[in-house]
């Protein structure tokens, strides 16, 4: 009887733990993920994506526009057509924006339809060496138009 309840048990724990991530075996999240309130009129990032600092990740989003051109980088939007998030330094929501390295260090060419990236989630306030500024970065191993 105990090796039965052990068996069921085991199944039920394999089952939760497929249905929390992708196909791909990478943690899905939304924008919607990306930050949480901490305070009457602020908000940071949330304790999920902190918990999910160096894990693979699958999001899907949309390139923004007005990601540098021959960048090795773009910048993910949840919406196409957002308004500008870099228009004004002094109000970019940067906790809705995803900036994505390319998984071969190449510029990747612009897409209209949404992207999902599959990759390595770093978490945290950083200015690269392009003086590109995030506080979400996500390291592709895959980068897929959506129809």
């Amino acid at each position: 009887m105990k090796k039965i309840l052990l068996a069921v048990f085991l199944v039920a724990v394999l089952t939760l733990a497929a249905c929390s991530t992708g196909q791909s075996g990478a943690t899905e999240i939304s924008f919607l993920d990306l930050s949480e309130k901490i305070d009457e009129d602020e908000y940071g990032i949330s304790r999920k994506m902190k918990d999910l600092e160096g894990e693979t990740v699958e999001v899907v989003g949309y390139m923004s526009p007005l990601t540098p051109l021959n960048a090795n980088y773009f910048y993910m939007i949840q919406v196409p057509g957002a308004a500008c998030p870099f228009c004004d330094g002094a109000d970019v929501d940067f906790l809705m924006v995803i900036q994505v390295y390319s998984p071969d260090g190449n510029p990747v060419a612009f897409e209209n339809e949404a992207v999902k990236v599959t990759g390595t989630l770093e978490v945290g306030e950083h200015t690269d060496e392009s003086n590109a500024s995030s506080y979400f970065r996500i390291r592709a191993d895959k980068i897929e138009k959506q129809n």
